[in-house]
């Protein structure tokens, strides 16, 4: 799943941006926009913000015909613990 290209250690980068502050990080990404919210959009919209030197395109797009609400919920919910 997501490790394969998303690092939960500080400064790893994979494929993805590192995860590992994502949850203090996601409320300051776009302004207006909460924490939670940006995080369900980019699982779900993945290239409508896409983090600076990151491509548009690699993040798959299936997701939100993969996941239920239920596993987007966990999913924002982990990832708002990474502090």
């Amino acid at each position: 799943g997501c490790r394969t290209c998303h690092s939960l250690e500080p400064g790893v980068t994979l494929v993805g941006p590192s995860l590992a502050t994502i949850g203090a990080d996601a409320g300051s990404r776009v302004s207006g926009v909460s924490a939670a919210d940006y995080l369900r959009k980019s699982l779900l919209e993945p290239d409508a913000d896409v983090t600076d030197g990151f491509s548009a395109g690699i993040m798959p797009k299936a997701l939100a015909a993969e996941l239920s609400e239920e596993q987007v919920n966990d999913l924002v919910t982990f990832m708002l613990a990474q502090k």
